[in-house]
């Protein structure tokens, strides 16, 4: 079996975890991590269309681009790809209201895909990892942003454990129309090991 494909539940231990490129052969499996009931739950897909390949394609497909101000990643635990990460520089997304960080912070959206890999701690292992390569590829980043649903508490604990300040709540809309409050959440840079 290819690297990577092995779905299986995570043996006894503390996993490796490495974060790598997203590559165009991997959004078949952020189309299957979006549709998974428990990441879609946090990241809701077009209104009124079910989710497919071609809109994964469309909505991020342009984001593996070298040209583009977002990253993405798939995270690797054991060598097998279980979720994803993308990361930005507020001031590329204007859009996003008051309640932002300053404009040279970097936010981070993320999501463990593989159910058998969820409360394993694989999302302890991804930020730290994630924090490695965002202090290198952003070294005057003033801050770190991450904004997730408030309902989400699993998140939530997450982040405060990674170092992560909670802070402003705010409502911002969805695809469906509605309204969705989300938790800001800071962490300094020279909290980053």
């Amino acid at each position: 079996m290819a690297a990577g494909t092995d779905l299986t539940a995570p043996s006894e231990g503390t996993p490796t975890v490495l974060l790598r490129p997203m590559e165009r052969g991997d959004l078949a499996h952020l189309l299957r991590w979006l549709l998974d009931a428990e990441v879609a739950r946090w990241f809701p897909g077009p209104s009124g269309e079910p989710l497919s390949l071609a809109h994964v394609e469309a909505e991020y497909g342009p984001r593996l681009e070298p040209i583009s101000p977002i990253r993405m990643w798939v995270v690797e635990a054991n060598g097998r790809s279980v979720g994803f990460v993308q990361d930005y520089r507020i001031r590329d997304h204007p859009d996003g209201g008051a309640h932002q960080p300053p404009p040279d912070a970097v936010a981070v959206d993320y999501g463990i895909g593989e159910p058998a890999w969820r409360g394993r701690g694989i999302g302890a292992l991804m930020l730290t990892e994630w924090f490695r390569l965002a202090r290198w590829h952003h070294p005057d980043a003033p801050a770190y942003f991450a904004a997730v649903d408030h309902r989400n508490r699993a998140s939530r604990r997450l982040l405060r454990g990674v170092g992560f300040v909670e802070g402003l709540w705010f409502d911002q809309p969805r695809p469906d129309g509605g309204t969705v409050t989300l938790v800001g959440h800071l962490r300094a840079p020279e909290v980053v090991g």
